[in-house]
């Protein structure tokens, strides 16, 4: 079976984590923090998100730590190395997370995908901080109004934002593009204008033909269901204790990010094909099946 360490805190502290105070404690010279309260907070199940914790070890370095708990009694906590905590965040499905948060962690993650790509293609990653989180606050409101008005998906609203402005995410905004930016969401909402019907705005070139695209979908529809059967197979290993399927199943974890961003990628790509009167039946169920495994 797995092991974890039980460590005993060295001192408590709170840190600014994304506006969000929460409060870490030291041991042996690494910064840990608490998973439980941070779960309940996001509205997901901890029973859940312990289980994926506890059968990722090796890659997330979990350990029980003595901590005083939220009641004022000393507790041994499920914690965190605190430089893991945006992986964990990045790792997360945001439809399982509380309704008024969904959309700061669908921008959140959206970062950390610039960041990436930023790092491995340019050898460097700037963060930029155009706006405040306070400062951006009305344009979320506003897309959040824009997503239940037009029934809208959420990386699908502010994509539309991305678009208008030519930025890759909301926080590259300036302080005079806000409030534009709001005047603009508010727009769609009451007259339907959309961002495709502004002949002014060029759509970038596609680079796929429907055909390729199609082959490309297949692969990622394919890649999605070895994801659900190793899923299903690791945790039947689990009970076994075997070196493998921890392996394995860290290994299938990392792939997450990549189905998911892969999957908005050529969502985006086969829009055209979505909005037809009639799609193919195959494009139906493909596109169908894209839709229900990322929202």
């Amino acid at each position: 079976m797995n092991s974890i360490s039980i460590l005993e805190a060295v001192n408590t502290s709170s840190v600014q984590f994304h506006g969000q105070p929460i409060i870490t404690a030291m041991a042996a010279g690494v910064a840990y923090v608490a998973m439980k309260p941070i779960v309940e907070n996001l509205g997901m199940s901890w029973g859940t998100q312990q289980q994926k914790l506890m059968k990722s070890l090796e890659k997330f370095n979990c350990i029980h730590m003595n901590m005083v708990a939220a009641d004022g009694k000393l507790r041994k906590l499920l914690c965190l190395p605190l430089k893991k905590l945006n992986g964990w965040l990045f790792s997360i499905n945001p439809s399982k997370v509380r309704a008024d948060i969904r959309d700061k962690l669908i921008a959140y993650q959206e970062e950390c995908f610039t960041v990436l790509h930023d790092y491995w293609t340019k050898g460097s990653a700037v963060r930029k901080s155009g706006t405040t989180v306070d400062e951006r606050t009305p344009l979320r409101d506003a897309v959040n109004m824009l997503v239940s008005k037009k029934h809208l998906m959420y990386p699908e609203a502010y994509a539309i934002i991305h678009q208008r402005f030519a930025v890759e995410s909301i926080e590259d905004l300036t302080p005079e593009q806000i409030p534009q930016a709001i005047e603009y969401v508010h727009r769609v909402v009451l007259d339907g204008e959309y961002l495709g019907k502004q002949i002014e705005l060029q759509m970038p070139a596609r680079q796929f033909d429907d055909s390729e695209l199609y082959q490309l979908v297949c692969l990622w529809s394919v890649a999605l269901l070895i994801r659900q059967d190793t899923q299903k197979i690791t945790e039947a290993l689990a009970p076994l204790g075997l070196p493998i399927a921890v392996k394995v199943n860290a290994n299938a974890n990392d792939l997450d990010g990549f189905i998911r961003s892969a999957g908005l990628l050529l969502l985006r790509e086969s829009s055209h094909i979505a909005k037809q009167v009639s799609p193919p039946l195959n494009w139906r169920l493909e596109i169908t099946r894209m839709q229900s495994a990322l929202h």
